[in-house]
């Protein structure tokens, strides 16, 4: 947008604005055009004018010297130009459209592109030289995206939630309270960076070993698609949800799924389990073996019956051959699973065959409940439970 139409939006004079874009605070490319990041650049320079006692030429300066109290600083202030796309594909050795796709893939606009993004596609380059597929990358790509963008998402939205919402419904001057946020965003960043590194390195641990396993449960199994591995496959879905939500509240209602996950996911590192993924009001859970999921959901559910404001949670467990794509599980045993928790009721963990022979054969009492025609399904179903006394 142009100088005249940004101060209308910020509410800032035309002169204070070309002021700002003269000491390279605003448009550091100079292309006379300003946009959603110089909103975010005006709202930093904002608070160090106003809390921390500079003036315009010592914020400048402080930009200069890479001293601008930001998470994000160094990113907002840079002065460097924009990676021309077909440079940086050639430097990668991509057609453009296969790079433009990588992009779209990573949620990261092609305009924004600079010198040092070149480390990105160094990336993008040894995974195809060490002989990954084009649809690997690209699923890489996506995961990676989807998830550092929840990450930031979640990093912003929390200390506007719980710091900036929550301090001016108590009534804290506005002043008070962007300096506690700029305070925390300042520490903030500095230690997120160090954390997901340490924590990527755990789950590459975490995955390997799941790997090794899958390689000795895979010896001697031929003709199956890529990706195929034995797992067990639990979906826990809270019931009455919606009612919930209606009667109760929004806010009372995600309270309730707050609990339940923290539950959920306690029990899961115990068991060997894992949250693959939230669908709407419930979770996907995988486990390498039967009886864990069996065990697991019966300990949530056990202790979440032991609380009168939690509402009850249905269980569907069926083991079998998944394809395992970028993360996610696919195939007719996850459809099996997401078919077996609707015919649940509440308080009630329903599990397929091979799940109650494995739980049986553990000392398990199951019992069958009996005979289901689902949808998708070609075959009646026997359905079987966790027998009670």
């Amino acid at each position: 947008m142009s100088p005249d139409e940004f101060a209308e939006l910020v509410g800032a004079s035309t002169e204070e604005i070309e002021r700002y874009r003269s000491h390279g605070l605003l448009d550091p490319d100079g292309d006379g055009q300003l946009d959603d990041l110089d909103v975010l650049r005006m709202h930093v320079i904002g608070h160090q004018l106003q809390q921390g006692g500079h003036d315009l030429e010592s914020v400048a300066v402080a930009v200069r010297d890479g001293r601008v109290g930001a998470m994000f600083g160094e990113q907002l202030f840079e002065r460097s130009q924009p990676l021309a796309f077909d440079h940086a594909a050639a430097h990668v050795g991509l057609e453009p459209e296969q790079l433009g796709q990588l992009l779209a893939a990573l949620g990261f606009p092609s305009t924004n592109l600079r010198d040092s993004d070149l480390e990105i596609l160094d990336v993008i380059r040894t995974a195809r030289d060490a002989g990954l597929p084009w649809d690997a990358i690209v699923g890489m790509t996506r995961v990676l995206g989807d998830s550092l963008r929840r990450i930031a998402d979640t990093e912003i939205r929390i200390v506007h939630t719980y710091i900036h919402e929550r301090l001016t419904a108590e009534g804290v001057p506005e002043e008070e309270v962007e300096q506690q946020i700029f305070g925390i965003e300042q520490n903030l960043g500095p230690l997120m960076e160090p954390m997901i590194r340490r924590l990527h390195r755990e789950y590459l641990v975490e995955a390997s070993i799941e790997d090794a396993f899958l390689h000795l449960t895979a010896s001697g199994r031929r003709g199956e698609e890529l990706g195929s591995i034995e797992t067990t496959i639990a979906f826990v879905d809270i019931a009455s949800f919606t009612a919930l939500a209606e009667t109760s509240g929004d806010e009372t209602a995600v309270r309730v799924l707050d609990r339940i996950d923290g539950v959920v996911r306690r029990l899961l590192v115990k068991h060997d389990g894992k949250l693959v993924k939230h669908i709407g009001d419930g979770f996907m859970l995988a486990f390498r073996h039967p009886t864990a999921a069996v065990r697991c959901t019966l300990a949530a559910q056990a202790e979440l019956e032991r609380d009168p404001d939690m509402p009850g949670i249905r269980v569907g467990i069926n083991a079998g051959l998944v394809l395992n794509r970028t993360g996610d599980y696919l195939g007719s045993a996850v459809n099996v699973a997401s078919r077996v928790v609707n015919s649940a009721m509440a308080g009630q963990i329903l599990m397929t065959e091979p799940v109650a022979k494995a739980a049986s054969d553990e000392g398990i009492p199951v019992e069958e409940v009996g005979v289901r025609m689902m949808r998708g399904v070609d075959e009646p179903l026997a359905l079987y439970r966790v027998r009670v006394g």
